[in-house]
């Protein structure tokens, strides 16, 4: 009994798995070379999951139908006949089409009968690859990860190297141009002073040399 209960629960842990890949498939639209979908991105924020994005676009679909009269009777006639806005099965046969009806669909299809056809026997016409160029790209693939890795590495340092770039000719901004400009200025400023002192004393002695 026990190992019938453990086949049944790995069987129905199996399963979830499958339709948890599916899931992440539908989600991402990407796989990695095995087949296996890649799993989803966690969502940065809390604001970001999912349930707060169906929230906001229902609290944004209300909104709308508040300002917008068409969206408001959209709404309330999907809620009187849902059916409406129900897909046909692509199986299912309408009932109100008769038989010449249902015949010309067919006709403006015919058409497309002998490319789809043709479309199939290339495909038998294709070679098919060899399976040693296989193996050595299955084999690469740990290379081409390692690779991959490298260079994101080398594009942090390159990222940290324009930072640290940016720091150091804001830093010969400030201190050369700003400073040395600084400096100038007081130097002139000072001249000026010596200048005015200068000539005041040039002035004085002028005035003591009339006197005498």
């Amino acid at each position: 009994m026990t190992l019938e209960n453990d086949t049944i629960a790995g069987a129905t842990l199996e399963l979830l798995e499958v339709r948890l890949r599916r899931l992440e498939y539908l989600l991402t639209g990407d796989a990695n070379w095995t087949g296996h979908p890649k799993a989803a991105p966690k969502p940065d924020t809390l604001d970001d999951t999912v349930a707060r994005r169906l929230a906001r676009l229902e609290a944004g679909l209300e909104k709308l139908s508040k300002e917008v009269p068409a969206v408001h009777d959209v709404l309330q006639l999907h809620d009187r006949f849902p059916e409406l806005f129900r897909s046909p099965s692509p199986n299912q046969i309408p009932a109100g089409l008769t038989v010449q009806n249902l015949a010309s669909i067919v006709l403006s299809y015919a058409s497309a009968f002998p490319e789809t056809a043709s479309r199939l026997t290339s495909l038998n016409d294709l070679p098919v690859p060899d399976a040693k160029l296989s193996t050595g790209l299955i084999e690469l693939q740990p290379r081409l990860d390692r690779l991959a890795e490298v260079q994101e590495e080398q594009a942090k340092e390159v990222s940290e190297l324009r930072t640290r770039s940016a720091k150091v000719l804001q830093r010969w901004y400030e201190v050369g141009l700003l400073g040395s400009g600084e400096c100038w200025a007081e130097w002139e400023a000072r001249l000026e002073d010596v200048d005015r002192e200068v000539k005041r004393e040039e002035v004085a002695r002028e005035k003591r040399a009339k006197m005498l």
